[in-house]
């Protein structure tokens, strides 16, 4: 059942995301107290729409991007838009041979498909950020357009809360900091 609304919200939303205008999140990040006290982010590549999280690249801190391998997502060093390559999905990720980041951050920004003001997230169905989310350490902060934002993302066993949602317009706490 729960399965079936999250297909539900999927399919809504991937058309929406699709034609959404691009825009910066540079901006929104440096006014953002968190982040500027953070040193170590987990980061995205921004994909269909997706919010960029990327322009400017973030000044003075240590970035690692995702590669995805296998069934899981690897988080490597990037120091600059020039190390990204095609890879999975046709998705800018590090080249092979970037140095490993490992798996603690002080912020970890997550894509999705929706959020709700509770920390649901709702991936884009292949589980990758869930299985990454499950091993890594660090403050959770999903990062969307304002109309990403429901009532309510369906919620199973294995999906963790964000802890901040992030949109151009609002920085939404949805749980502690620590």
């Amino acid at each position: 059942m729960i399965s079936e609304e999250k297909q539900r919200l999927r399919s809504q939303m991937r058309s929406l995301v699709a034609a959404a205008p691009a825009v910066s999140m540079g901006s929104v990040l440096a006014a953002w107290e968190v982040w500027r006290r953070a040193e170590r982010v987990s980061a995205f590549v921004a994909m269909g729409g997706e919010p960029d999280v990327l322009d400017p690249w973030p000044q003075g801190k240590i970035v690692a991007l995702p590669r995805v391998a296998g069934e899981g997502l690897s988080l490597h060093l990037v120091e600059s838009s020039d190390e990204l390559r095609r890879g999975a999905f046709g998705i800018l990720e590090p080249v092979e041979d970037a140095v490993p980041a490992g798996d603690s951050f002080d912020l970890i920004l997550v894509p999705g498909l929706a959020f709700d003001g509770r920390g649901g997230r709702l991936g884009r169905g292949k589980g990758y950020y869930d299985r990454f989310l499950a091993m890594a350490t660090g403050l959770r902060v999903g990062v969307c357009h304002d109309f990403q934002i429901v009532d309510s993302v369906p919620r199973e066993a294995h999906d963790l809360a964000m802890n901040f949602v992030v949109t151009p317009t609002q920085v939404i706490v949805c749980g502690s900091e620590d």
